[in-house]
């Protein structure tokens, strides 16, 4: 067998395409680490076990705690996935109720999956003018709180994906009084802590465990993170347990050294982050300038609920075009070798870590510069060019079952046109982020349909819906009547009457809905 994935990635190295996207050390960071295979090793004497720490790794950890100012810090080779899994089932049993946000990490459904557990989706704010979700919406938490008695865990992402930070001491004052344990997801703040101008971690804010991906925004190979349990209400022995079902039998020492390079390059290159902040700050402003390009700010994200923002994360959004983020992802690749981390309809995002180099930015702004070029030539300022506006997530849910109820129920395949008032069989999303339109048990609503048949039109890959071609013969009126989402069409003369006909390929998209008896489940 030849070593396909090895001569693709040795191959990709030698092309200039700089990488916008996690891993955060952007592949320019060299350490000690010449040879991998020379320290590639197992649980031999010495080297103690991670799923039972008592020697080295054990210290290693302690001083990490001792860093962030915790009360144990866990090592996970199994990156943030295996942090969310740990700490819902260290605090949750099987059947319990948790208050989740919508835009949690698919890790955090597997865990309601799995504990099957009866999930509250935490309401959000919405930004019209972004087209995206903001903070926590207070108010109405106050009112889940009173209203929905048992719940065993609150879970939330701050900074989302879009570097958006929750206002965590907030959150943690209104459960308090119920003595619910915060988890929060701080995957992409796993920076926050090194440097002070960058937002204060949730560490430091309330949050009883906090996740962090190393991998995503620091100098750490891929896999990479670290669980901190920061008060006493959560069992250092429970987390323990529950991070030992989840994380392999067999965790990569390479991976291990690689967390603690990470964290001591943090500690020891201050002044790179110095730099770091003053390159991003000059760039970010540049962008700014340009007519029909911008960037998500700080300053409007206020009145949504948004405690704070990593300007680490540049959110570009295009105006004055039709072009979706798919396809300005896709330009931006092809046409100017950057690429991005994720696209979403209305923008696209670029991960910045202290690791980007100044030739970076410069190749990212004069891409930018040069497609807001091309956007005022050939759209000026005709607001008709503007992309139509579709909600990128859908809200107020109705859930008939649980979703690991839903999940072992008989389905069937239903044309996604017709899945109005069905209820949803499977997860339904765009990865990344992996953010559910639809969850297995929900009643499928037309806004539902709407946004995926968008998505699908933009050119995304929707998880979850199957694609289907249907071939047929057909006047050229009558193809125009049906106008498919996507299709092909082979113009051909009719033998009969000369007539010019259609040979057409429809393409019908499929979703897996739960075959309800007849009384619908009641």
């Amino acid at each position: 067998m030849r070593p396909y994935l090895y001569e693709k990635l040795t191959s990709y190295e030698k092309e200039n395409i700089y990488p916008f996207h996690m891993p955060g050390h952007k592949r320019r960071i060299k350490n000690l680490i010449e040879n991998p295979y020379a320290i590639d090793i197992t649980e031999i004497d010495g080297f103690d076990n991670l799923n039972d720490p008592q020697d080295i790794i054990k210290q290693s950890m302690e001083e990490t705690a001792k860093f962030y100012g915790t009360k144990k810090t866990f090592y996970l080779v199994n990156g943030s996935t295996v942090g969310i899994l740990a700490a819902i089932t260290a605090t949750c049993k099987r059947g319990d109720k948790i208050l989740m946000a919508r835009n949690c990490h698919k890790a955090v459904y597997n865990a309601v999956r799995l504990l099957e557990l009866d999930p509250i989706y935490l309401p959000l704010t919405y930004i019209p003018e972004r087209n995206m979700f903001g903070g926590i919406d207070e108010e109405k938490l106050c009112e889940i709180l009173k209203k929905e008695e048992g719940i065993k865990a609150v879970i939330i992402t701050s900074p989302t994906y879009e570097g958006i930070v929750m206002h965590i001491e907030r959150i943690k004052m209104w459960i308090n009084p119920y003595k619910i344990p915060l988890i929060v997801d701080e995957a992409h703040g796993a920076h926050f802590p090194f440097y002070e101008n960058f937002p204060e971690s949730a560490i430091k804010k309330g949050a009883d465990i906090v996740i962090q991906s190393l991998h995503k925004t620091m100098p750490a190979f891929t896999q990479t993170a670290l669980l901190h349990i920061c008060t006493d209400q959560i069992s250092a022995e429970k987390v323990q347990d529950s991070i030992s079902i989840y994380q392999s039998s067999s965790p990569s020492y390479l991976l291990m050294a690689g967390i603690e390079y990470a964290i001591h390059y943090g500690i020891e290159n201050k002044n790179s982050f110095v730099e770091y902040e003053e390159l991003l700050n000059c760039y970010r402003k540049k962008i700014q300038r340009l007519k029909n390009i911008s960037l998500l700010e700080k300053e409007e994200l206020k009145q949504y609920g948004a405690y704070d923002f990593d300007p680490c994360k540049l959110v570009i959004f295009f105006q004055n075009t039709k072009l979706t983020g798919n396809e300005i992802s896709d330009i931006l690749l092809k046409q100017y070798g950057l690429q991005m981390e994720m696209a979403e309809r209305d923008y696209v995002i670029a991960i910045s870590t202290i690791c980007d180099s100044k030739e970076g930015f410069d190749r990212l702004y004069y891409a930018l510069k040069d497609l807001d070029r091309k956007i005022e030539m050939e759209n000026g300022e005709d607001s008709s060019n503007k992309q139509e506006k579709i909600h990128v997530m859908t809200d107020g849910q109705i859930k008939r079952y649980l979703p690991s109820k839903a999940l072992e129920m008989k389905t069937k395949k239903c044309n996604l046109k017709e899945a109005k008032g069905a209820v949803c069989g499977s997860y339904i999303y765009i990865y990344p982020p992996g953010i559910p339109i639809l969850v297995p048990g929900e009643q499928i609503k037309q806004s539902d349909i709407a946004l995926i048949e968008s998505y699908l039109e933009s050119g995304f890959y929707v998880k979850g819906i199957t694609r289907e071609e249907i071939h047929d013969i057909m006047s050229v009126s009558e193809w125009e009547q049906a106008n498919p989402i996507h299709h092909e069409r082979r113009i051909q003369k009719n033998n009969s009457n000369n007539e010019e006909s259609s040979a057409v390929g429809q393409i019908c998209y499929n979703i897996i809905v739960i075959e309800e008896n007849s009384d619908k489940g009641k």
